[in-house]
Parts: structure tokens; sequence; C-alpha cells
């Protein structure tokens, strides 16, 4: 004999569901946020390093070239008033001939309202020796100018 009346049954439950799908769209936002967050950290940071980095480059490059007279206008205020265009062009001479070079970091600071760089570069010479060498730079006239012993 069957009852004329049934119980109902309770609804199921979409609990494990519902979790699921919430943490779903938790990580999907926050590896979003994290992919969105590190492009623009990245693209601020090199903003604020390459003026430096291409500076130094060009230092070297122009060394590399042998043309020392255009180097010595990249340098800093300070260093040339320590060398004479004369004494680094003949101090250069004598220094071993750069072949090649590779940017290996580059580190921005501002301290007091005074901005300066660091770029460390691996520097190949002609005898096939790589020198490890840090050229600080400093910014004079919204340019940056390669400071302290330059070569």
């Amino acid at each position: 004999m069957t009852h004329p009346y049934q119980v109902p049954q309770p609804p199921k439950r979409r609990t494990l569901r519902i979790v699921l799908i919430v943490v779903g769209v938790v990580v999907v936002l926050c590896c979003g946020g994290a992919g969105v967050g590190g492009f623009f950290l990245r693209k601020g940071v090199k903003g604020a390093t390459d003026p430096a980095r291409q500076a130094a480059e060009s230092f070297v490059s122009d060394l590399e070239a042998g043309d020392a007279d255009v180097a010595y206008g990249l340098l800093c205020s300070d260093t040339r008033g320590r060398f004479t265009r004369d004494v680094f062009v003949q101090g250069v001479a004598k220094q071993p001939k750069i072949r090649g070079h590779k940017v290996n970091g580059v580190n921005v600071s501002s301290v007091n309202g005074r901005t300066s760089a660091t770029v460390s570069m691996a520097l190949t010479l002609d005898s096939g020796f790589t020198d490890q060498h840090i050229f600080p730079l400093v910014q004079e006239d919204g340019a940056w100018k390669v400071c302290g012993q330059p070569y």
C-alpha cells in the first residue's frame, strides 16, 4: 500500500559547487591582478633604469670605437674637473682596448633629492680578459653622466 501523501525531499545542497566556483573566481582575479601589476611594475622599473643604462652604454661604445673625445663629453662635471680632455684621452689610450661589453645590472636611487645610478658591465678587452666594471652615474641638467673613475 502506498501513501497518498509523500514527504517532500529536502533540496540537494550545492555548497561544494558554490565554494569551488568562489575559490576559482578568487584565484583568477588574483592571478590576473598579479600579472597586470607585474607588467606595470616592470614597465616602471624599465623606464627608470633605461636612461642610465643607455648613457653608460653610449660612454662604453664611444670607448670601443676609439672615440675618447666624444666619451669625455659624457662625463659629469666633477670628473671633467679632475681630468682635462687631453689627460682623459691619453689615459684611455694607455688602457687595454675594449672589444665588447655586456650590461649586468642597473641600479637607480634617489637620496636627499639627488638621483644617482650604478651600471655594472662586463668589459671584454682586446687581451681576451673580461673586466667587471661599475660605472657610477649622476643626473646633470636632465641627462645621465658618468662620474667617478670612468675607466
